[in-house]
């Protein structure tokens, strides 16, 4: 499999755009110690979280912000499942029949490829069970499937083959939103900017001529600590934890990270932080590293040429992949 996995992260690394950290926010996945330069930094709302963008003052524009911004909200308007007429949930709600739009087929085409660099731990439609403990809008009944096979993509759009199966893009979309909106902000001939989005971020350029950005990876039982922190630079880096979103079910507080093959909660992993070209493709490996077993994720992570990985386990062990050691302190 390394030769598909080598040839898919070329890929991505080269289509993909990235994102960024700032400052220190205290319900945030990430928290950056910022160097002593001058930031302009806006903020707004989408994909559930907010969003941070931090420039230059020198390279400040307040039309390639909004420009950003508005990416990022279409996007969420497009693959939500929150909402009954977006896109998604309109191929959804129509199995067998193709549902047409670029961002639905760019999505769908990368959640099957990393279905299958995960053997499965990643898999969108993970829908069902998303809805059965209360995370997700709708109901879901026992013969409902869990299957990324399920979801068929072509120059029609994208479809599910059959009833009972639906898409949850909530794992890898907010990545593509990130990534889509750095492109925007390069499009605009911004050189340095950070965006985050609630723990997905993209780092592009640097903002000193002598240090990478330095980002503050928190501590996922202490949320006003940090646990770690990391230079990145040009680098995209994304975090999953049991810690994130919760709720109590039947008197069991669950996380909303789902093993597809139980459709159960998983939380043998509390948090898990990728680094890799792109930000999707960080998405992705932080929820598939998440639902993984330790062997597995850990084999996963070093077989991704581009990839990197710092895994905090429930035990209170952790592993850092490799080419990561020499960037990552542990406070």
């Amino acid at each position: 499999m390394n030769p598909t996995r080598r040839k898919f992260l070329s890929t991505a690394s080269k289509t993909l755009g990235g994102l960024a950290v700032v400052q220190s926010f205290p319900g945030w996945a990430f928290a950056t110690r910022a160097p002593q330069i001058n930031l302009i930094h806006r903020s707004s709302w989408a994909m559930g979280t907010p969003i941070r963008l931090s420039m230059l003052e020198s390279e400040f524009d307040s039309a390639a912000a909004d420009d950003a911004f508005g990416t990022m909200q279409e996007i969420d308007r497009v693959l939500t499942v929150h909402d009954e007429k977006s896109v998604l949930m309109a191929m959804n709600s129509q199995p067998g029949v193709w549902t047409p739009g670029s961002q639905l087929r760019d999505v769908a085409n990368a959640a099957l490829q990393f279905g299958e660099l995960s053997d499965g731990a990643m898999d969108v439609t993970i829908l069902p069970a998303m809805r059965r403990f209360g995370f997700v809008p709708g109901s879901a009944t026992d013969s409902d499937l869990i299957d990324f096979r399920q979801m068929e993509i072509s120059e029609a759009g994208v479809r599910m083959k059959c009833e009972g199966t639906g898409a949850d893009f909530g794992g890898i979309a907010k990545g593509y939103g990130v990534d889509q909106s750095v492109n925007a902000l390069k499009r605009s001939g911004l050189s340095t900017a950070l965006v985050d989005a609630g723990g997905d971020l993209y780092a592009l350029g640097r903002p000193e001529a002598e240090r990478p950005w330095k980002i503050g990876i928190r501590h996922p039982e202490r949320e006003n600590d940090l646990v770690a922190t990391l230079e990145v630079e040009n680098e995209a880096v994304a975090t999953s934890g049991t810690y994130m979103q919760r709720r109590m079910v039947g008197g069991r507080d669950i996380s909303h990270l789902m093993n597809p093959v139980t459709g159960q909660p998983v939380e043998h992993v509390i948090s898990a932080t990728m680094v890799s070209p792109d930000t999707m493709t960080s998405d992705a490996l932080a929820t598939a590293t998440s639902v993984m077993d330790r062997a597995a994720g850990q084999q996963l992570i070093e077989s991704l040429p581009g990839a990197e990985g710092f895994l905090i386990y429930a035990d209170g062990t952790h592993y850092i992949s490799k080419g990561l050691r020499i960037r990552l302190t542990i406070l």
